[in-house]
């Protein structure tokens, strides 16, 4: 806060030597206008004086006149000498005066901020340790009040912050603390660099409030105990802590330990509680059987945006998620955070809902409480942590055994599958858990002696990008899949490493093997197959679209060679087959599209200019409402349906 000075303070900081020469050039003016006036205006003492002095003022009174060239010079000459000097005096007077009623106003604004200022904290001290902690104090909204005494630190470091109250005084005068609030603070946090201030300040809080929690630094170790016998409840020495030790080291009053239950999907309802009570999360402890000290990791989280942040990265990263689902089973969804609070009040309502929620388990429990918990209320299970990857691959059902052969040689597991489907916005997923040869061998025995199941497959695998996929490998050593991924690299199956959805799918997209194309032909016509068949292409369905219910009805073909479409179209000289098919095609304008995979890029691209030729094609990879566009402007041709 910017101190209260007088006019007479105030011109203490204009610069002295602007002060004195404004004096030397007055008096320096004076003696050249009495020597002049007496020996040039040939006047006496008094009546030079007189007569300088008017003419400095610009009065003129008019009793004495110069006569001479000479004498009208020197008047001249002192006339303009005493406008100017009276022009820089009075707008260094004006300075002045506007500098004392800005620091007035501005004065008054923080002195009100100040008194409304409750339940916060006095950091003494904005070096290098105390930025430090202000830094923390912020991060976690934390109300503060800096004192600094070195002025020029409060001016150009923290004034020009309009949200940082700071006041340039030393933290050892009583009125300043008072003036920062310590009696409606609910700590004081010392950080000068100088011990022997730490101690007097820590004396002087006490003895201002004597309930109030103290946390000073120690920049000598032997200076602790001086310390605590003056008063401090924390002392913390920056030789073997922080900024954010002492941070904790005051938060401590308001800190608790819980130890709650409950599986990764409910994050976000813990959080959420915690959060909603203005408290912190700052840690999470997994107490990991056979671990002696629990696993820690820092979180910091005060915020519902920084709750979200997280749920959204796990959506994203199915890795990850999988991973934290991992251990929380490992712990049987026990684990503890420290929490900090505004206040005890906040932190007593955030622990009641908790306990409402069934989350709870207790608070400020030991090892061998939380140990006795983890028994009462989960499991105790070995944990076994093996390295894992996921592996994008693009391969054929007839490379099924050639692949696990490779990642089960060395002694890898294949966990999953998933096949990337058209139009879905997640992946098709399947557990395989597939580590012997014996399995994947009985699996593909099951494929031949099933040529329906065959079938299946071999089409799911098709409309997956054209055979692309991925699969998640568990391996006993990280080398091992080093291995793995350099043979399925070298066998030409590898497309990628640990990618996400978004990657995945920008890939399928880029490897155009797969379009769905939009077609308008009587039923009698073939010409479209035929093209697709010529050009190694193979057609995966038909959907026709029926107008008005706006309905959509698939037909599964998976015509991949002649002999398919020529079992086809003997299907379709049956009466049966024929009238149906007859009637949907009129009621669908006889507008249908096709999903039609081939090994290239380049066949698909044959596949559709021939199309296009033909005048077949009404377009490729449409969403569903340009198809239903098209489908509801076209001519409708009259039928009927016995």
């Amino acid at each position: 806060m910017p101190p209260q000075k007088s006019f007479m303070e105030n011109a203490y900081y204009v610069p002295l030597s602007v002060i004195y020469y404004a004096l030397a050039a007055l008096l320096a003016l004076m003696i050249y206008g009495v020597i002049g006036s007496i020996y040039i205006m040939g006047l006496d003492f008094y009546n030079a004086i007189y007569f300088t002095v008017i003419t400095i003022a610009t009065v003129g009174y008019g009793d004495i006149t110069p006569l001479t060239v000479t004498q009208k010079m020197f008047s001249v000459t002192l006339a303009l000498g005493g406008v100017g000097l009276i022009a820089y005096v009075f707008s260094l007077t004006v300075s002045v005066v506007a500098m004392t009623l800005q620091e007035t106003i501005s004065g008054a604004r923080i002195r009100r901020l100040m008194r409304s200022m409750n339940n916060h904290f006095i950091l003494c001290g904005f070096g290098r340790v105390g930025s430090s902690v202000f830094n923390e104090l912020k991060k976690r909204n934390q109300k503060a009040i800096i004192i600094e005494k070195d002025r020029e630190i409060v001016e150009k470091e923290l004034w020009d912050d309009p949200e940082v109250l700071a006041i340039p005084e030393s933290a050892t005068d009583e009125e300043t603390l008072m003036s920062a609030g310590i009696k409606r603070a609910r700590g004081v946090i010392i950080a000068t660099g100088d011990d022997v201030d730490n101690l007097f300040i820590t004396l002087t809080c006490r003895e201002l409030n004597p309930d109030i929690w103290i946390v000073t630094r120690a920049s000598k170790k032997e200076n602790i105990r001086r310390l605590y016998r003056a008063g401090a409840d924390r002392v913390v020495s920056p030789e073997i802590s922080g900024g954010e030790d002492i941070y904790f080291a005051a938060m401590e009053p308001t800190m608790v330990r819980i130890t709650v239950k409950h599986d990764v999907d409910d994050i976000g309802r813990e959080a959420e509680i915690i959060v909603k009570y203005g408290c912190t999360l700052e840690d999470i402890e997994y107490h990991l059987p056979e671990f002696r000290e629990p696993l820690i990791r820092k979180i910091g989280v005060s915020s519902r945006e920084e709750v979200e942040r997280f749920l959204r990265s796990l959506e994203e990263d199915r890795n990850r998620k999988a991973s934290l689902t991992r251990i929380y089973e490992s712990v049987s969804g026990i684990h503890s955070h420290w929490i900090s609070g505004p206040d005890r009040e906040s932190l007593n309502r955030a622990l009641d809902e908790l306990k409402r929620e069934g989350i709870l388990l207790g608070v400020n429990l030991d090892e061998d409480e939380i140990k006795e918990v983890a028994r009462k209320y989960g499991r105790i299970v070995e944990i076994i942590i093996r390295p894992e990857m996921s592996v994008v691959e693009n391969h054929g059902v007839e490379d099924i055994r050639r692949e696990a052969e490779i990642i089960i040689n060395h002694g890898c597991t294949i966990e999953d599958i998933e096949y990337y489907l058209p139009g879905f916005s997640e992946p098709l997923r399947r557990n395989v858990g597939v580590g012997s040869m014996e399995d994947v061998d009985r699996f593909i025995q099951t494929l031949r002696s099933d040529s329906r199941k065959l079938e299946s497959l071999d089409r799911l695998y098709t409309l997956s990008g054209g055979g692309i996929h991925s699969h998640r490998i568990s391996g006993p050593d990280t080398k091992s899949l080093e291995r793995v991924e350099k043979e399925l690299r070298d066998a030409g199956f590898l497309l990628g490493v640990n990618l996400n959805l978004q990657e995945i799918k920008s890939l399928i997209q880029k490897s155009g093997r797969v379009a769905e194309m939009l077609i308008k032909h009587g039923v009698e016509e073939t010409d479209d197959k035929e093209i697709i068949i010529r050009h190694g292409g193979r057609i995966l369905d038909a959907k026709h679209y029926l107008p008005g219910v706006r309905q959509v009805v698939t037909r599964n073909l998976n015509i991949r060679n002649r002999e398919d479409l020529e079992r086809c179209q003997e299907e379709l000289k049956k009466p049966d087959a024929r009238r149906s098919l007859t009637a949907l095609y009129s009621i669908s304008r006889n507008i249908h599209s096709h999903t039609v995979a081939a090994d290239s890029v380049r066949a698909i691209k044959k596949i559709e200019a021939e199309l296009r030729k033909r005048n077949i094609l009404l377009g490729v990879n449409l969403t569903e409402e340009e198809i239903w566009e098209i489908v509801e402007n076209e001519m409708m041709e009259k039928f009927c349906i016995e």
